[in-house]
């Protein structure tokens, strides 16, 4: 499971979406007092309109006051919330001309033409009320009345509460919006990292060639060129251990070389008779298994670093290495009583690889099938073409291998019959090796008469 810290994608898109919430939040806040403040200037917008209704219908009659409410003044607050409405009209002096008594009277001094909001109680509900001063016609100057108009607050708490709702909402499709974006734009910003690492995922395990990435984006040139200075630095030190190796093995060799010859020439002394022979025999028998062993690990390493530096190599005539193979393995073969001999030989095929790898693969096979087959046994070769490819078949009548072992032979010194001192068990993880660095197919199975072992390695033929 990807911790969201340890997430570029996860840190991105935490960096972007947070800040649009906080900034979300404060203006939530900030809309929560503009709606208190709308909703209030609407609801003074319409006393004051009732006010100066209800005002103008007041005049003056032989030192009285006549009015009369027009039914407008009061539809004003019609809504479905059913607000109550009071009004009450009082002289200068607070005499009270129409309207309801217990409507409370503004405090303070008013002007002529000023209006005073204030919030009291009706009912035992709070109620925004307008008290207007307005001169009367045909009096004295300085002569006006008060008009006061209340309502209750219901109204104004829904019309706030929806307009808050209203805003909420856009707020939530604007951060929807910001959450679709920010998913498109990360997947969007983030492909070519994803694609870069299939193209490394991609690579040979073994691969030690510079990555290019020319066509990459530019925030991963420093990636690539770290990677390509590692490599190089790899490069350079798997070369350094290789030729310690190759200095190492060449002296293993001249050492073996000259215990052999050693022991040839005390094997032929005057003196050496029975018993010593034979250990001198084993000894022998014993350097010449390792100088196999030192070749053998000597060829591996080699083909590893082919696949590590792979080149586009000449294609060559399949042919000419089989046969040279064959021919160095004949006195072997009949050394060990086995019938080895070629079933077909297509010369004109060609495989992409040089001589040498070929005639190595050709060796291990063959080498293999005669080690593990039993005296007066058949060992077959076959070169043809099949299906539009090259095939090479190795086929032999020995005890061949179980099915459920095929694919553990391949493995380095992995040894099917550990009893046998003699194998080394690198010859067909060898030809594995070869055949991967030259992109063939090798299987194993049974041959048509069910008795021994059938080796089919299928090369690619130019188009």
């Amino acid at each position: 499971m990807i911790r969201p810290l340890n997430s570029l994608k996860w840190r991105l898109g935490l960096w972007v979406f947070l800040p649009t919430v906080i900034i979300s939040c404060i203006d939530l806040v900030v809309t929560y007092r503009s709606t208190d403040q709308i909703a209030t200037l609407v609801q003074q917008q319409l006393l004051k309109g009732s006010a100066r209704i209800i005002a103008e219908q007041l005049i003056s009659v032989e030192g009285g006051y006549e009015i009369s409410i027009p039914p407008a003044a009061l539809e004003l607050f019609a809504s479905k919330y059913q607000d109550m409405v009071f009004y009450s009209v009082r002289s200068k002096r607070g005499q009270l001309i129409a309207g309801d008594a217990k409507l409370p009277a503004y405090p303070g001094p008013l002007a002529i033409e000023q209006e005073q909001f204030f919030i009291t109680t009706m009912r035992g509900e709070p109620a925004r009320t307008i008290a207007y001063a307005l001169a009367l016609p045909n009096m004295p100057a300085g002569e006006f009345a008060v008009t006061q108009v209340a309502q209750t607050l219901r109204g104004h708490q829904a019309f706030r509460h929806d307009l808050f709702l209203l805003t909420m909402r856009e707020h939530l499709l604007i951060l929807v919006i910001v959450i679709i974006g920010l998913v498109i734009t990360l997947r969007w910003t983030l492909k070519p990292l994803a694609r870069f690492g299939q193209k490394l995922q991609q690579r040979s395990p073994d691969s030690l060639e510079a990555l290019d990435a020319s066509d990459e984006a530019v925030e991963l040139q420093p990636l690539a060129d770290a990677i390509n200075d590692y490599v190089e630095r790899l490069d350079h030190a798997l070369s350094s251990y290789e030729r310690f190796v190759a200095n190492t093995a060449h002296q293993l060799r001249t050492s073996f070389a000259i215990i052999s010859s050693q022991l040839n020439f005390a094997q032929r002394s005057p003196g050496v008779e029975g018993t010593q022979k034979e250990v001198l025999g084993a000894i022998q028998k014993s350097v010449q298994q390792g100088t196999r062993v030192i070749n053998q690990l000597l060829v591996l390493a080699a083909l590893e670093r082919k696949r590590q530096h792979a080149e586009r190599t000449q294609r060559t005539l399949f042919s000419v290495p089989l046969v040279e193979a064959i021919d160095s393995l004949a006195p072997l073969a009949q050394q060990r009583q086995i019938d080895l001999g070629i079933d077909g030989l297509d010369e004109t095929i060609t495989a992409p690889a040089p001589a040498h790898l070929l005639r190595e693969l050709v060796s291990n096979l063959v080498d293999n099938a005669i080690q593990h087959t039993p005296a007066g046994s058949t060992v077959t070769v076959t070169l043809a073409r099949h299906d539009g490819e090259a095939r090479l078949r190795v086929v032999d009548n020995g005890p061949g291998i179980p099915a459920a072992e095929r694919a553990k032979v391949f493995e380095r010194f992995y040894r099917l019959d550990e009893a046998r001192p003699d194998s080394s068990g690198l010859g067909l993880a060898i030809v594995k090796e070869i055949c991967d660095a030259l992109g063939a197919r090798i299987a194993l199975s049974a041959p048509p008469e069910g008795q021994g072992l059938q080796v089919e390695v299928l090369f690619s033929l130019p188009d």
